[in-house]
Parts: C-alpha cells; structure tokens; sequence
C-alpha cells in the first residue's frame, strides 16, 4: 500500500532544490509556473524535464506552442517565483510587467535569472497526477550569482 500523500509530501520537503519558472507564449495564451522539479536528463542531445501538475493550464499553451523556456532563478527573483507560483495572479499580466527576452524558439525569457534554457518540447509523459515534460534545448543564457533554493516549505539563500 503507498505511503500516504501527507507524509509523502512531508518527506519531500526535506529535498533541497533550485527554484525555476517554466515560461510560454501560445498565440491565444502566455504565462509562467514556478517549479521546483527541474533535472537535466541527457547531454546528448540535451535534454531536461520539469512536471506540470495536470491541473494546471500552461500544459495546452506549452503543447500548442511546442516550446517553452526554463528559468533558473536568482536569490534576487524571490518575488518572481512567488507570483508565478500565486493562485489569484493572472499569470500573462506577471509575465508582461517582467518585459521578457527572448532567445532561438520565441519562448519568453526572464531577464536577471541565472540560467535560461529555451527549449523545444520533444516528449510529454502522462505521469500519475502530473505530465513530465521533456525538452530538447535549443539556447541557453547565463549569469553569475546566487541561486534561489526552497528547502522545507521556504525560500533560501547559500550564505
């Protein structure tokens, strides 16, 4: 018998990660998600996955506009995460006031992050009660700095 959601996610808690915003524009949508399951996959080609609960709306913008962009946040971009992770804020509105770039596929990118990867989908993998969705990058930008980490339930900084 698996082990109850609660304590399931109780223990997850307990994995420190990077904190990074997956952003899109479709023709009839745009907006971003923060999330904090990012991985690299392969080198070769140069894969990487985030999740998407299947809840969420961006799934048919990100398939419909084939590419997306993964943000990796900067200590500075707490209140970004926060927005983009926010159930009352209109997401293509929090996007918008940010001014995005852009890199090779159109996927709007968030200036100041440190590390952008632009991505075209290449797979999405029905997965319980999120998709996985793999994408092969096309460009990256970096920056120096420090990351943004969420470790139990909070926001962190390396000292």
């Amino acid at each position: 018998m698996p082990v109850a959601t609660d304590q399931f996610k109780t223990s997850l808690s307990h994995w420190a990660s990077g904190v990074s915003v997956i952003t899109y524009e479709s023709k009839t949508i745009k907006g971003g998600v923060t999330v904090s399951s990012f991985s690299s996959v392969s080198l070769e080609p140069p894969l990487v996955l985030f999740c998407l609960a299947k809840q969420s709306k961006a799934k048919e913008a990100i398939e419909t506009a084939g590419n997306f962009a993964v943000n990796i946040l900067s200590s500075e971009q707490k209140q970004i995460s926060a927005d983009f992770a926010s159930g009352s804020l209109d997401k293509a509105v929090v996007l918008e006031g940010l001014n995005p770039g852009t890199l090779s596929t159109g996927a709007p990118i968030l200036h100041g992050s440190l590390a952008s990867l632009d991505c075209l989908v290449h797979q999405i993998i029905d997965a319980g009660d999120h998709w996985i969705f793999l994408g092969l990058v096309e460009a990256v930008a970096t920056k120096e700095g420090s990351p943004l980490l969420y470790f139990n339930r909070n926001y962190r900084e390396l000292i």
